[in-house]
Parts: structure tokens; sequence; C-alpha cells
């Protein structure tokens, strides 16, 4: 009898030793940046030894809690790789929430840098040798950024998805208020001003540094900086994301002419929503596998 109970049991154990095992392999961590001397928060789950660990950066303002992001990692996981998705702490410690257009921004494109620098050596002491790099919209334009200031990280590739720029009147940025911004740094003004940034419209409560910092990622300096990458780039794109309207369709061209491996998705929007999210994460393994 006791027995007959003990086995009608064992699937309820397998599952339950299942679920311990993963959960043992996963958490969030929480690291010191020692330049900064911040802490800042990541997902971290163990795979697969033997296959590549990926570090995965969210977009403007969010957290790697985006569904985006979030989907893009679990697919990773279900397929054995290792996954390290941070939350860029944007001068906050331990950020746990995504910030608002009029949220006091002080945080600059160096020091997200430089937290994604210490990042990738948190792996390294891991003990991954070889790290894939994959970001989601200004998280890609982020990423293009550290490589273009470290060639010694040991990335073993970099995938993009949703890649454009910050920087022109195309996007919403306004002349008078960059020279505003640029006129206030050089008197060492460096009080807080309402910008436009993206989709913060006129209020983009920030310092004239942290502003200023991110307008480096203009449409030619995206694309050059993808010609001069020493490492295999692949580029994802959405159909139908509506920042086409803006930049206009030829940005796809001109992505392709980077030599970067560009796919576009039909149908998807920036987000890679609904069903075009299966899409999204079958050429992420795809290129996962081809590596």
């Amino acid at each position: 009898m006791k027995l007959h109970w003990f086995t009608k049991q064992l699937p309820y154990i397998a599952l339950f030793l299942l679920v311990a095992t993963f959960q043992a392999k996963a958490g969030n961590v929480v690291h010191t940046i020692s330049a900064l001397n911040i802490k800042a928060d990541a997902e971290f789950v163990e795979g697969d030894a033997d296959k590549t660990a990926v570090l995965i950066l969210h977009g403007f303002l969010t957290t790697n809690r985006f569904h985006t992001v979030l989907a893009m990692a679990q697919a990773l996981q279900s397929e054995g790789y290792t996954t390290l998705t941070p939350t860029l702490t944007l001068n906050i410690p331990q950020r746990q929430n995504p910030l608002k257009c009029n949220s006091i921004h002080t945080h600059t494109l160096e020091r997200d840098v430089i937290e994604m620098t210490e990042w990738i050596q948190y792996l390294h002491d891991k003990g991954y040798q070889k790290i894939v790099l994959l970001g989601h919209s200004s998280g890609s334009q982020e990423l293009i950024e550290l490589l273009n200031n470290h060639h010694d990280l040991g990335i073993k590739a970099a995938i993009f998805t949703s890649l454009f720029y910050l920087t022109g009147e195309e996007v919403g940025i306004q002349p008078n208020e960059v020279h505003f911004a640029q006129q206030a740094l050089k008197e060492h003004r460096n009080q807080l001003y309402n910008y436009s940034f993206l989709f913060c419209k006129g209020n983009y409560y920030a310092t004239p540094k942290s502003f200023l910092s991110y307008l480096k990622l203009n449409r030619p300096y995206i694309l050059d900086s993808l010609k001069n990458l020493t490492i295999p780039s692949y580029t994802i794109m959405g159909e139908l994301d509506k920042r086409y309207q803006t930049v206009g369709n030829d940005w796809l061209n001109a992505l392709d002419k980077t030599g970067t491996h560009l796919t576009t998705i039909g149908g998807a929007n920036h987000f890679f929503s609904s069903e075009h999210e299966f899409d999204l994460h079958d050429v992420l393994i795809q290129i996962m596998q081809n590596l």
C-alpha cells in the first residue's frame, strides 16, 4: 500500500526536484559596480556548462522585466543557454522600476557602459570565457557604444533588435534644447531642465550632462560603428516598427550595407508583440546555434 502511494507520487516528486534545481540555478543577483560604488540588480539563470552565456540589455528607461527582454531571456533559457539580464541603475541603487519621463535623470551613457563592462566581468568570473551580447531598442545602441570602447572583453558576437538611433530632429530632438544644454554645461550649470528625448515630449527632466551624453548615438555614428565591429553582428528588425515613420524605411537598407547580418520579421512591431514574439525567438535560437 505504501509502495503504491509512493509510486503514484513519483511524477510530482520529479517535478518538484526539477523546479528546485532550476530555482537553485536562477535568481536575482545584487552586484556592486565597483567603479561607481553603486549596487545593481540582475537576473542570472545558469544553463548548460558547454553553451555560451548571453548578456541581455533592456531599452530606454525600462528594466530587465520588460516583456520583450523577459521573453527573449526565457526562450534562450529553454534551449540551455546561460542568461544574465541586468537592470541599468540609471544612478539609482538596485533600481527595480521603470523611470518616467519626468523622473530626475542624472545618469549618463558613460556610466551605463561602465555598468555593462562590470557585468561582463561578472560572467567571466563565473567561468564564461565567450559571451554573446543581446540588446533591445536603445539597449542595442548602448551595446554598440560598449563595443566601441572595449575590444578585449571576450565577446563572441552581438545581436541587436529594434536598432535605431537617438539623435536628429526626425526623432524628436530639438536643436534649441541641445544648444541650451551645451551652453549650460560650458558655463558649469548642471541644473535639471525639461528636454524632448525619444517618446518624452518636452518633459524629459534631466541634467545637461545626462541629456547630452546620449546624443552621440546619432545615425552616422551607429552605422559607422556597425561597419567597424570586429566581431560578428546580427540585427533583427520588425517590418512594421512605427519608428520607420520618422527615420524612413531606407534605414533597413542602411543597416544592410554595414555588413551586419540583417533579418526583418514580417508584420512585427518594435516589441515583436503577439505571435511575432515566437518568430523573434526562432531567429535568436538559429543565430545562437550557428555561432
